[in-house]
């Protein structure tokens, strides 16, 4: 009897849902996931997201930081975001390679996106021959700082930064201090300061670890020899484990006031756009006294002045999303110029628009635009990615790791990576 009664009150219950459907009852709101592997402050993503779901009569839903060991599962499955943000582009070509993103000639079209809207140098990372296979929403890029309290009390002109690699060596030895027990007191420039920089300095001796169209393997050749030793001077110069033991910490006081490069102990190094903005030096140090320049260039190639290196944000479609067009569309607003220069001016990255790099957020701050004109330099380059390009940034980061801090020679180590990994990328270029 209870059965019975049980079975009529759920036939009921679906006749009345039904009724209601059929009566015009509103369906479900339509969502739009947006996954973001960075985000200090998800809240400000997801208001900027809601404004676009606001216009468009949907949802959008904001995952941010997610973290990137959730990135290959989500591509793999069948619910993936509509759009994924990368903190880099290492990654996408892989991606590609499998099948897991939409390359986007399409949406660019039928979005209206202005390729001649973007800076060349993030555009060209996300290119593979005539395929786009993501597009670059904020970059990066490093230039040098310099402690201008540093250089006057070291007899330097604190307003003139070193503009050869020649005069940059010669400043960061008057700049160095060493007490009398032969302990380091204060440095002039550490070229692994706060990570590795190779990708910059390889570029202005004239080369990289790939060719340039990425279907060769270089790690062995002579600009990267060059650039392994030119680095590793400034560690042998006052001793590998006196320099070592004077920066131990150094990255643990990123976010810190005591900060080295902050209370002068590092006078010169390398860093991005960032510690202009809002959230570092002005935050945790606004009585610094400091300037930024493009980083020094070769004396004998004075044609690579102005050398950069972009790396950044960059939005894929992945290949599984319910909805291609919708995701077209919104990639397209992500991508509109007012929306770059909203949320790079935010976090005090570079707008990859042009029209973006003009609102007065990115041109009113002096040092700031030197990293702005960086990006727009004929000589702004930008990461070159393979589908190897993980495992072989880990395995060279072993080999810098014992040449600048151990003195190894980089030749014999560079010639091992070459023969093990060149057979790897023909293969996975095949």
């Amino acid at each position: 009897m209870k059965a019975r009664k049980f079975l009529l009150v759920v036939s009921l219950v679906l006749l009345m849902a039904i009724t209601f459907t059929a009566c015009g009852a509103k369906p479900e709101e339509d969502v739009l996931n947006v996954w973001i592997t960075w985000g200090d402050n998800p809240a400000q993503l997801q208001a900027l997201f809601d404004r676009y779901g606001e216009a468009n009569g949907v949802k959008v839903v904001v995952s941010a930081p997610v973290e990137e060991d959730q990135i290959l599962p989500a591509l793999t499955g069948s619910a993936p975001p509509d759009v994924l943000i990368l903190s880099g582009g290492d990654l996408v070509k892989s991606y590609a390679q499998e099948g897991l993103v939409v390359e986007l000639s399409e949406a660019i079209d039928t979005g209206g996106i202005d390729l001649a809207d973007i800076y060349d140098a993030p555009l060209a990372q996300c290119k593979q021959g005539d395929d786009i296979w993501c597009l670059p929403w904020g970059a990066d890029i490093y230039a040098l700082f310099w402690n201008k309290d540093a250089f006057e009390a070291a007899g330097l002109d604190p307003e003139s930064p070193p503009t050869t690699m020649e005069e940059l060596e010669a400043y960061a030895e008057q700049l160095t201090v060493v007490g009398d027990d032969g302990t380091i007191e204060q440095i002039g420039f550490i070229p692994d300061q706060a990570w590795s920089h190779s990708d910059l300095y390889v570029r202005l001796f004239g080369g990289f670890w790939y060719s340039d169209d990425g279907t060769q393997l270089a790690v062995n050749s002579q600009p990267m020899i060059d650039m392994l030793l030119w680095q590793q001077q400034f560690y042998d110069k006052y001793g590998y484990d006196e320099v070592l033991a004077f920066s131990t910490g150094f990255g643990d006081q990123y976010m810190s006031p005591d900060y080295p490069f902050y209370t002068g102990k590092l006078a010169m190094y390398v860093d991005g756009e960032w510690q202009t903005g809002p959230n570092f030096i002005s935050a945790l140090k606004p009585e610094l006294n400091y300037g930024v320049a493009p980083f020094p260039y070769p004396a004998d190639h004075p044609e690579r002045a102005n050398t950069g290196v972009v790396q950044g944000t960059v939005a894929v479609i992945p290949a599984n999303v319910k909805d291609p067009e919708a995701s077209a569309k919104l990639l397209a607003w992500i991508m509109s110029p007012e929306v770059v220069a909203e949320e790079m001016c935010v976090n005090a990255n570079l707008p990859t628009s042009k029209k973006a790099a003009q609102d007065p957020c990115f041109m009113e701050n002096p040092k700031f635009k030197v990293f702005v004109d960086l990006m727009g330099s004929p000589n702004a380059s930008y990461i070159i990615t393979t589908p190897l390009s993980l495992e072989l940034n880990d395995a060279y980061g072993l080999v810098e790791e014992q040449v600048l801090h151990t003195g190894a020679d980089p030749v014999p180590l560079l010639n091992q990576l070459q023969e093990e990994f060149a057979p790897k990328l023909a293969e996975a270029l095949k």
